[in-house]
């Protein structure tokens, strides 16, 4: 299972490379023909450890809606969103591998950062969905997790600018496709419930400040 470390930090499984890997055959795999393997403190590589981060959390608050939902379209939605993130982080992870690069930075992810604005939930956030009456989990997961693609789709357009490596580039065009037409859904899922989406900002996803048509 992803996690964030004690020190911010993500881990995930690798997948598979560790034949791929012996003899220096990962590197260029994953790497354009002349661009070169990504400097550690390039824009490929700060993009692939935040968005690690920011998928793990992801992944945190979907598995817990997947066992606790009773809706069976949340419950698809939080089990859609953790394994397709959950296989990302392994994607993501493994061409840091091949590049011969950790995992984790000398920094922690998203270091320098504003975490609200990219849709990051507090602490607490992740930890109510596992006390809250399951109806108001569920439409507070919605929320956080409408919220959190949003930032992730910021993440990925501002790498854009930056990133020189096309499978950083692919991916990067795919999470904010992915995620703005997952953001389509969440709202109808939203509008059934008659719940509003709060302006944004990091403390106005909380029951009391849903505005209800």
């Amino acid at each position: 299972m992803t996690r964030l470390s004690s020190r911010g930090r993500w881990t995930a499984p690798l997948v598979g490379l560790a034949g791929l890997l012996a003899g220096g055959l990962g590197a260029a795999l994953v790497t354009a023909p002349g661009a070169g393997v990504p400097a550690e403190d390039g824009a490929d590589v700060r993009f692939i450890r935040d968005m690690g981060a920011h998928h793990a959390q992801a992944v945190e608050m979907s598995v817990v809606m997947l066992k606790r939902a009773s809706d069976p379209a949340v419950k698809l939605l939080a089990q859609d969103i953790a394994v397709t993130q959950q296989g990302q982080i392994g994607q993501l992870s493994g061409w840091l591998t091949a590049w011969g690069l950790p995992v984790a930075g000398a920094q922690p992810p998203m270091h320098g950062m504003d975490r609200a604005e990219m849709g990051m939930a507090t602490p607490a956030d992740v930890q109510a969905l596992d006390h809250l009456p399951v109806r108001v989990a569920e439409g507070r997961y919605l929320l956080l997790m409408r919220r959190h693609h949003l930032g992730g789709v910021a993440m990925a357009k501002a790498a854009l600018t930056g990133a020189r490596q096309p499978l950083v580039q692919a991916f990067a065009n795919r999470v904010v496709a992915s995620q703005t037409a997952e953001v389509r859904s969440i709202d109808a899922m939203l509008k059934a419930r008659s719940l509003t989406p709060p302006p944004p900002g990091p403390d106005n996803i909380h029951t009391e400040d849903m505005n209800h048509g």
